[in-house]
């Protein structure tokens, strides 16, 4: 029974309920169908989610927990790419089975597998990756018009309406795409990815921007649905959810810098600068996001002189930096490029000064947090860390000093920063265990960022759009039982399960996920496939191309 899956990522109920009269085609489908909040896995971000997504397994199981993988140290890290995934996909074992598969822009599906069917990268990728077959990209290219793309037009530029235009063009483009490959291709299983329903909330704030967005998705889903047969079964889903963040962004190493864990050194390269730091230094202190006036503009009128104009444009990039949450480190980086940077110290507090130089000791540190997406801390242990000083017998005490630390964290406001902290075998039990953070935490409410910099304090305030932990699932067709008596909420983990059903197929037992009872019309059982092949690739990952790294500066990530 052939089914198609609609990935949306960062999909959000409370969005969709928002923009309903934009999303006529979604809505039916929330009609005629079965819809469950999609609790995301452990970290929330697409790096680690979507692959929990087309294995069925937690990150545990498929050894991904983020956008980079590293087996010693923070700064040797790499972008990941299908390599570091260690599970096979549901096209796997199509292809397994000798059937064909539609794979279209998908996350961290590079260097693509040699598949049966088709599979053309998507996030995480340099843009020139090539797919699966040789050529297809170029197939592409000629069906629709114009040269298929990975990223937007504009994509990282600090053009708030151009950088607009070029999502909705990727969108439209993708839309596109889809029906090309959908019509033209046989296939039993097809998987169509859409990034930019997330990326409009990291690098916007009006509503009616959401909105837009929303609608570009919603005629891909409805072109997708009028290109195939209407017995076929449909699933769309988000990788986690979206929505306000408005208490802090947590500089977790801080906290364990006071309490001795984290050493210093001013011996490391510059950091990277991210979507906020060009917009400070060309003056849209929004970071990509609409603003009706720069910083310059608000100063230019009132001081006259060159040195006083940048003095003011400092002091204001200063205050819009600790409303966003942009780390110090970053903001003087960003000076540097453009000669400020001795005005910026002689302005900034004597904190300020110290952490714009100064950063996380990887390899002298007893424990640190690698990276803020990662929501964990990695302890510096001996025999298994290159330079590990923690030693094995103090593992545990350590792991409990820790846990203790982090569950006593409190905001400014009373309340605890974290809803839990634990060790990571009370998440985990797969056989890549070894690569998560020795203790796991979640910011309570997802209301928090987490940030792996250092600030000179614990925690500045924040007002913007993040990762939630549920994201949407909606599934129509033959294949779903007619009732309400599925579950209202189920795992991200479940949908490569759901899928197998559908697809009239034992689901896999490798798979940790599992069919939620009452959602599909017929008993599905679970069957061992025996040694399926995966990662067969076509070419070497070069996901670490600096393109990429641009791309993930764009979202905020770096």
């Amino acid at each position: 029974m052939k089914t198609v899956v609609i990935g949306l990522d960062a999909l959000d109920f409370r969005y969709l309920n928002e923009f309903a009269d934009a999303t006529p085609n979604l809505q039916r489908l929330r009609e005629r169908g079965h819809e469950a909040r999609l609790e995301s896995t452990h970290p929330p971000w697409t790096g680690s989610a979507w692959p929990s997504m087309y294995t069925g397994t937690d990150p545990s199981h498929h050894g991904v927990y983020g956008f980079f993988a590293y087996d010693g140290y923070p700064d040797d890290a790499r972008l990941v790419s299908r390599t570091d995934v260690d599970a096979p996909t549901l096209w796997d074992y199509l292809s397994s089975d000798g059937d064909r598969s539609v794979v279209l822009n998908v996350p961290v599906t590079h260097p693509a597998d040699r598949i049966e069917g088709t599979l053309v990268p998507g996030y995480l990728a340099v843009e020139d990756e090539p797919g699966h077959p040789a050529g297809i990209r170029d197939e592409l290219s000629d069906a629709i018009g114009e040269e298929y793309s990975i990223y937007s037009r504009a994509e990282v530029s600090d053009d708030s309406a151009e950088k607009f235009d070029g999502y909705l063009e990727l969108i439209d483009q993708r839309r596109r795409a889809a029906v090309e490959l959908l019509t033209r291709e046989e296939w039993e299983l097809a998987v169509v990815q859409v990034q930019k329903t997330d990326a409009v909330f990291h690098n916007f704030e009006r509503d009616e921007r959401f909105r837009r967005i929303y609608r570009a998705a919603d005629r891909l889903v409805g072109d997708v649905l009028e290109a195939v047969d209407d017995e076929i079964n449909v699933v769309v889903c988000s990788d986690h959810g979206i929505g306000p963040v408005t208490g802090y962004n947590v500089h977790v190493n801080e906290v364990l810098r006071e309490h001795g864990f984290v050493e210093t050194t001013d011996e490391t390269d510059r950091p990277t600068i991210g979507t906020e730091k060009a917009s400070l230094v060309a003056g849209d202190g929004s970071g990509g996001a609409e603003s009706s006036s720069s910083p310059a503009d608000d100063t230019a009128d009132a001081d006259g002189t060159a040195t006083d104009l940048l003095e003011n444009t400092v002091r204001m990039g200063q205050r819009l930096a600790a409303r966003v949450g942009v780390e110090p480190a970053d903001v003087y980086a960003a000076a540097e490029r453009v000669g400020l940077e001795s005005t910026l110290l002689r302005l900034a507090p004597d904190a300020v000064k110290s952490a714009a130089t100064e950063s996380v000791d990887w390899r002298n540190s007893r424990a640190y947090c690698a990276d803020g997406t990662r929501m964990g801390v990695r302890i510096n242990l001996a025999g298994r860390e290159p330079n590990g000083v923690v030693p094995q017998s103090a593992y545990e005490s350590t792991r409990d000093d820790l846990v203790g630390i982090l569950s006593d964290l409190e905001t400014p406001d009373g309340e605890p920063v974290f809803e839990y902290v634990c060790r990571r075998e009370q998440l985990y039990d797969g056989p890549h265990v070894e690569r998560a953070p020795d203790i796991c935490f979640l910011p309570t409410d997802m209301n928090h960022l987490v940030s792996s910099s250092l600030y000179g304090r614990r925690f500045v305030s924040v007002d913007a759009h993040n990762h939630k932990l549920d994201g949407a699932f909606i599934g129509a067709g033959p294949g779903f039982a007619d009732g309400d008596a599925a579950p209202d909420r189920f795992s991200l983990s479940d949908v490569a399960p759901i899928t197998m059903g559908l697809l009239g197929r034992p689901v896999p037992a490798t798979m940790t996920g599992t069919v939620p009872g009452g959602l599909l019309g017929h008993d599905v059982r679970r069957r061992d496939y025996g040694d399926v092949s995966h990662g067969r690739t076509v070419a070497d990952p070069t996901a670490d191309d600096g393109e990429v790294t641009e791309r993930l500066e764009d979202l905020g990530y770096l």
